[in-house]
């Protein structure tokens, strides 16, 4: 194939890809597990049409073809809480795919590189926007685990101390849900009660929880408060005692995170700060000894 030939079929495919998602993107966010666009996040509100279009056309083939890369994703949507099947996921990824080839192939246009060079720019664009959806998910998940993880210990005290006050189990978590704003792990409680309301068993309940939040230390506090109340032991003692811990958990992560701080700088730092460093300490000592003519010696 010619220069010419690829560069039109290139701009062909890029103006039908542009077409195609301006009418998808118009068309309608509804997804396709159910969900409301409200509950969606910005990228699936944005893109939603184009989005839900490929998952539609391959989202399913593609999740019974890779079942453990699918389970995976499952458990980050789980954890993210959002109203997605891993179709959806797909569905995105094949989207900014050949997004990220139709920008790759427009930029690559405008600087004066070989055909082969245009090839690895479109590759690479695409790829970075294939794998993009996944990180987008992995960044909410975490945003909401870290949410849940910092108010979590609070929570757990303030329910033992109303229990030890007199309240069972039960009111000293409407006790809770009165208090303070309502964050991610209130909403969740508040579920808890409906679902406890509505005549199910509160361990089955609080297991139910469980499998929203998706977060090790919540499981272990469920553990032990559904094997104290099979035992009968001491539901108030059982919670000071996870609340320690996860509080034990806590400064462990974030002392880990900070000592990997310094290993995150050296890259902005190299990027960065030296070369600044490098051009401030030799340009001087640079000029000196071009004034000093030592270079044109050596040149000779």
């Amino acid at each position: 194939m010619s220069m010419n030939s690829m560069m039109i079929s290139v701009l062909v495919f890029f103006t039908v890809l542009c077409a195609v998602w301006v009418f998808f993107k118009n068309s309608g966010t509804a997804s396709s597990g159910g969900g409301t666009s409200a509950k969606l996040p910005f990228l699936f509100r944005m893109f939603g049409g184009g989005i839900f279009f490929f998952a539609a056309e391959a989202g399913s083939l593609l999740e019974g073809a890779f079942p453990a890369y699918s389970m995976k994703i499952k458990e980050t949507l789980a954890k993210a809480d959002l109203p997605l099947e891993v179709k959806d996921m797909y569905g995105a990824k094949l989207f900014f795919l050949f997004l990220g080839m139709a920008l790759g192939a427009f930029l690559s246009f405008g600087i004066p590189v070989s055909a082969a060079m245009r090839l690895v720019c479109i590759a690479l664009f695409g790829a970075i926007g294939f794998l993009f959806p996944g990180m987008y998910l992995q960044k909410l998940a975490e945003k909401r685990t870290d949410e849940i993880l910092s108010n979590l210990p609070f929570a757990i005290d303030l329910i033992s101390s109303s229990m030890n006050a007199g309240l069972d189990f039960g009111a000293a978590v409407r006790y809770l849900l009165s208090t303070g704003e309502q964050d991610v792990l209130r909403k969740e409680f508040r579920l808890f009660l409906q679902e406890v309301e509505l005549g199910k068993n509160r361990t089955d309940a609080l297991k139910d929880m469980q499998k929203r939040i998706c977060v090790t230390e919540f499981t272990r506090f469920v553990s032990a408060i559904a094997y104290g109340m099979d035992s009968g032991s001491s539901i108030i003692d059982i919670m000071r005692i996870q609340a320690e811990e996860m509080r034990r958990v806590r400064y462990t992560r974030a002392e880990q995170e900070a000592a990997k701080a310094p290993t995150k700088m050296i890259v902005p730092m190299a990027i960065f700060i030296f070369p600044s460093m490098f051009i401030m300490i030799f340009t001087p000592i640079f000029l000196r000894v071009k004034e000093s003519g030592i270079l044109s010696l050596i040149g000779k």
